[in-house]
This record gives C-alpha cells, structure tokens and sequence, in this order.
C-alpha cells in the first residue's frame, strides 16, 4: 500500500525476480502470489534471455500489485548481465554489451547494470558475473546493492550452516565500490541506483539438509526499492507501468533493506525558499538551501556530497544546511548495517 509523505506517494518493490522459466524456482503465477502476500506493490521479473512469460500475457495488475517483465540479458561469456525492460523484444545474444545497451538506449527501453561489482573469493559452480564493458554511458541505473550477490560474497565453508538457515544476517549494505561508481557517473548525469533482490529460491545442500536459501518471501521482505510518485498509482496497467519507468528514470528513487525495519515515513528532501525537491530533483543555487530527513524510527543519518560524507548524526530527525553545491543524498544505518539509501538531489550544478 502506498505511503503519502508531503505532496508524494512511496511505493515499495522487488526489482531483478526470476522464475522457472529461467533459473528460477516456481513460475510467475506463483511468485506474484508470494509478492501479493507480503504486500508489494510491484514486481518487475527478469528472466535470462528470454521474454515467455511476457508474451504470454502475464504482465498486468495482480490484485494491487503491479507486475512487469522484461528480462536479464548477457554477453557470450556469461559477463556483462543487463536488466532490460520494455524492450520489443530479445536482442541477439551474439552483441557485445555495449551493443545490447545502445540498442536498448535506441528502443526507449530501461536499463540496469545487474551486480555491477561483482566479486568472489571462491569460483566454483557459481563464478562471479561482473560488469566490465564500461565503455558506454547509454544504461539508465545501476544495482547497487544486490540480495545473492552480497550473500554469495560472504559465504565461506565455514559460516555455510549459519548463512543458510539465517541469510538476511549476512547483510550488510551496497557494495562500496559501486556506490563510488554511481556518485561519479550521477555528477554527469541522471543514474538511478536501485536495490535488486535476485531472486531465485535456489535449493541448496547443507550436510544431511537441503535449504532453500532466500525463499522468494524471504527475498520479497528484504530489499525494497521505493519509487516517489505525483499522483497515486494508476489502475490502468499501461499508465501505472508507465509511472513505475518514469520515477525510476528520473531517479525518484530510494531503497532500504526492511530487515531493520519498515522504511514507511521515510523523507529526504532540499528546500530552498519556498521550493522543496525530492529524489532526482535539482536547486539551482546551494545559498539558503537546507536538506532535511525524517525516519520512522532512530538510526544514524549520514550525508553525502559527491561521494563524501559531509555530516552525521543519530535522530530521527535532520536538518542541514548546505555549504557548498554538489550531488547530495542520504545513507541510514542501524549499527552496522545498511538500512536506507536514498537517490541523489543536485544543488547549484
């Protein structure tokens, strides 16, 4: 359900889902159940290569979930994985990266580097699948902070037990690395970043047991990406679908791990005599301008500017004011792990 905080509505979602029909576990009729269970407000599924379930009609509203589908796309070495939605339909796997991202770019498409910085110490039967052609600029956001990947990084043979019957303990927050990376890209340009869950219900052994790590409703009460909306969330398929793709463009954007709490009330916003603007928005001029935030609950507010921290406090409540222009946003930590991370707010740049 959604939240109205000032003049917007917060949805909440589950980004990069898979299914059966790749290399998920149960088919999307069955995942949007669980999705609809724990209260999402949309889902937007991404399969490898392949668009079956959207053609078959399956993209729609669910009860009052939004449900979009596009897909997971890679390059001949397995590298190089691309979210792909609203695309006319599946690019030739033969393309480089940078040709899937210019053709999607060139269809009015919406793209998102999956798991950009991807690393392990340990290969096996699950390498790590990093994004290395990072010559083009043609994407729309990056995954910053990805549920499998991030398990998968801490996972060692000796905490497998641990990991597996309790894996939402692991997390932490996004990959440094990839936060450094959007920050410079968004002093360029609009670069929404956004949490993926990647889900997949994988059953793994464990000794004498089989787990299945991250069960879809585990995953769907983990990472949320929010999106900030002008008006309340159409009925209509095509215009709701339509303004999940635009907040996400325009970087209205925050996202939160819910297990440290429910991000609901959540504010980050710059004002600046009379004006207010949110995620993605933009002040001409930092004279006078104050960034404010409001929590749901007490944690550590962490400012950013350019990539640095510039102020820090523990409330619930903050109030900044800006010295100097640059690309701004917010962290929120509980102790020792991430909580919310907004998008960037420009001022005087």
């Amino acid at each position: 359900m959604a939240t109205k905080v000032g003049d917007w509505y917060h949805y909440s979602g589950a980004v990069h889902i898979h299914t059966s029909e790749s290399d998920g576990t149960k088919p999307l009729e069955e995942v949007v159940a669980l999705g609809c269970e724990v209260g999402l407000d949309f889902m937007m599924f991404s399969d490898h290569m392949g668009l079956t379930n959207r053609d078959a009609g399956l993209e729609g509203i669910y009860g009052e979930t939004l449900v979009v589908i596009g897909y997971e796309h890679n390059d001949h070495e397995d590298k190089n994985h691309y979210l792909i939605f609203d695309s006319p339909g599946v690019y030739p796997s033969r393309l480089y990266a940078r040709e899937y991202v210019a053709a999607a770019r060139a269809d009015g498409a919406l793209g998102i580097i999956a798991h950009p910085i991807e690393k392990r110490s340990r290969s096996g039967k699950y390498p790590p699948y990093p994004w290395t052609e990072w010559n083009t600029d043609d994407y729309d956001g990056l995954e910053l902070w990805n549920q499998m990947s991030e398990w998968m990084e801490r996972l060692t043979p000796y905490n497998k037990l641990a990991m597996a019957f309790s894996p939402r303990k692991s997390m932490i927050g996004p990959h440094p690395e990839a936060l450094q990376l959007w920050d410079r890209v968004s002093r360029q340009r609009k670069c929404v970043g956004l949490a993926g869950v990647d889900a997949h219900a994988f059953p793994v052994s464990v000794g004498l047991f089989t787990v299945e790590i991250f069960p879809y409703k585990v995953h769907f009460r983990s990472l949320r990406t929010h999106v900030l909306l002008a008006e309340p969330m159409s009925n209509d398929f095509k215009t709701a679908r339509d303004q999940l793709y635009e907040a996400l463009r325009e970087c209205r954007v925050y996202f939160s791990n819910t297990r440290w709490g429910s991000a609901d009330g959540f504010d980050f916003r710059a004002t600046q005599d009379g004006c207010s603007v949110v995620c993605g928005g933009s002040l001409d001029s930092h004279e006078g301008a104050m960034i404010t935030v409001e929590l749901p609950a007490r944690a550590t507010i962490i400012v950013m500017c350019d990539g640095e921290e510039v102020h820090r406090v523990a409330s619930r409540q903050l109030k900044f004011a800006v010295e100097k222009p640059g690309l701004y946003r917010v962290e929120v930590w509980r102790g020792k792990r991430g909580w919310i991370f907004s998008n960037h707010v420009r001022i005087g740049i």
